[in-house]
Formats: structure tokens, sequence, C-alpha cells
């Protein structure tokens, strides 16, 4: 959040702070989470192809209706901009062609050359291509061993690196729209492959939370210097596999604080909407002529809490309520529906 409102806000802070910049690096370390919860929930439940259905149904459940709602306000706006003679800063970004890509969560796979509509889906973009590949992922991460299992993530990164060095490609950490259903894959590859170990007791140890925070801090500080940003993924598989073992092990945790759960269950609505609702506040600090001004911060601060606000009532009232019925009305319902997300602030790291 706070990486795209630094541009869209133009804060200024990446001049200042590398960290901002680097701050999108968290995509990459959801994508480690996403295998990792992935595994723990369904690595016995995807035998067949009517599990695999199953499977794709839960996911879809998750991601999809939210997506369409959000894809649909922008259509909304974009109504609104044309009765007002109102011309879009970026009319690209809105343009219908964009549409059909984003109706099929294709619009990372390198159908567009441009941002489209909610420029953060691009990831749940990719995340759909990963949840494809997930029997195959799971199938590979259960026959090998963990140290295996990072030699071909080490290799996939290496080979991403590879094309951008010698064909001039973007770098394989800032792909989005161009193809980053591939910048998704080492991460989730990595986050399955430390699940796996841990469920099958390969991995195991009991550390405290100090630990777990100590490599948070870690990880923020990596994010800081002035190095590739691969670096750091180590520490995300390392923060997540510590996290999950404190937790197994009922090591007592802040993070088990009521109001972090509830805003861990409404993440996903503050990510997926937070573009979203800055728009009429970036239009009126422009109109304003508050932008570069201190006054940007104040916008940029009522944008967040508007967005933190937006968030709980979307997955209270719209998000839970939309795939509980989604999940009733399959033929076969899979265990414990109701509980299919993931909540990425409780210590506990399940499937939900």
């Amino acid at each position: 959040v706070l990486f795209h409102y630094n541009i869209d806000f133009q804060l200024g802070l990446a001049t200042r702070f590398t960290m901002v910049t680097n701050l999108s690096c968290m995509v990459d370390f959801f994508f480690m989470l996403s295998g990792f919860v992935m595994v723990q929930g369904y690595r016995s439940r995807l035998g067949s192809a009517r599990e695999y259905g199953e499977f794709l149904r839960a996911r879809w459940a998750r991601i999809y209706p939210l997506h369409v709602l959000i894809l649909a306000c922008y259509l909304l706006l974009i109504a609104i901009a044309h009765l007002l003679h109102v011309q879009p800063n970026h009319p690209e970004i809105l343009a219908l062609s964009g549409l059909p890509a984003n109706l099929l969560l294709v619009q990372a796979w390198g159908f567009l050359d441009h941002p489209s509509f909610n420029v953060p889906s691009w990831s749940i973009s990719a995340e759909w291509f990963v949840y494809l590949l997930a029997p195959a992922v799971f199938a590979i991460v259960r026959r090998v061993s963990l140290s295996f299992s990072m030699f071909c993530t080490l290799l996939m990164v290496a080979a991403m690196i590879a094309v951008h060095n010698a064909f001039g490609a973007q770098d394989w950490m800032d792909l989005t729209y161009q193809f980053g259903m591939l910048r998704a894959l080492p991460s989730f590859f990595a986050g399955a492959a430390t699940a796996e170990a841990i469920c099958n007791g390969r991995l195991r140890g009991t550390p405290s939370w100090w630990t777990v925070h100590a490599l948070a801090a870690t990880a923020l500080v990596v994010l800081s210097l002035d190095v590739r940003r691969e670096l750091v993924l180590p520490v995300f598989c390392s923060l997540i596999a510590f996290a999950a073992l404190a937790d197994a092990g009922k090591v007592p945790s802040v993070m088990k604080n009521r109001v972090l759960l509830v805003l861990g269950e409404s993440s996903y609505a503050l990510y997926m909407s937070h573009v979203l609702v800055s728009v009429p506040l970036l239009v009126a600090a422009r109109r304003l002529h508050l932008i570069e001004t201190p006054w940007t911060f104040a916008f940029a601060f009522a944008s967040f809490g508007i967005t933190i606000v937006v968030s709980l009532l979307s997955y209270r009232y719209f998000e839970r309520p939309m795939r509980s019925w989604i999940t009733r009305t399959a033929k076969t319902p899979s265990a414990n529906p109701s509980r299919d997300s993931v909540s990425t602030t409780s210590s506990s790291i399940t499937i939900r």
C-alpha cells in the first residue's frame, strides 16, 4: 500500500528511503506464504480431478468476487468521467480492451502491454496461475528433499536473471502485467516446499517468537539496503517457517490479538481496494494543487484510513457471504469450506 501511495500521491519517500521502493517485494512474500498455506490445507486433497476442481472452486471463491466488484467500480468511474467530460491521467489503464483479460484473470500472463483497471490485481492473476499448477508443485515437493526443492527454486530465479541479462528484459522482480505469473512461481514453490518439510517432520523445532520478530526485522533491514532484492527471499522463507513452528509449539504471541486477527482477515480487501479508494482523494488533491506539498501526506493518511473501513465492511458484508454462497452451491463441498481464506496476521498460518 505504501509503495503505491508513494507513487500516486508523489510523497517522495523513495528518494530518502530505499525500503519504500523495495516494498514491492512484499508481493513475493505473499506468494511464498500462499504456497505454504496451500500445502498445509490441501497436500492430501488433490489426488483426483474432483478434488482439484474443488480446490480451484475454493480459490476462485476467495479471490474472484471482490475482483469483479472492484472492476465494476472502475467501469462506473469510467462512466462518470465520460459524463463529466473528465480525462483520466492514464487513459490506457481504463481502456476497455483490457477488460476481457481482467475478467478471465489472465491480466498478468503477458496478454497486455500496460497495467489495466485495478493495477494491484495483477498479483491475483499470477496467484491464479500458480493455483492451476498446484498439483504439479505439490507432487514435486512431496517427492524430493527440502534442499533439492530450494535448489530448484534457485534455478528458476537464476533462469529469469539470465533472461534479463541476455535479452535486456525487465528485472523479474519488477514483473507485473508483463508475465507477472512467472514471478510468482519461485516464491510459491519455495513456500510449498517449506510447508511440506514441516508437515512431514523433516523441519522441526520450537523457536521463540523473539526469533520470528528478529527475522522480520532482518527482512526490513535487507529491504533498506541497496542490494539485490533476491537476498530477501530466503529471509522471507525462514520467517514463514519459524512462525509456523512457533505457532505449532503453542508459544504465546501478541499476534493472536483480536484486532490483528480481524485486520488480517480483511487484508485482501485492503490490498485490492486501496488504489480505487484513493482515486477521489487524488482528484481532490490535484484540483486543490496540494500534490507535492505537506498536505499530500494528510490525503494519503485519510485514504488509508478510509480503505481500512472499506476493507472491514467488504470482508464482513461481501467477501465472506459471497464465499459461503459459492461454496454452498458446490455439489461436493470441501472440508470446512467456511474457513477458506488466509489470515496473514494470525500466528496460526492455516487454510481458511
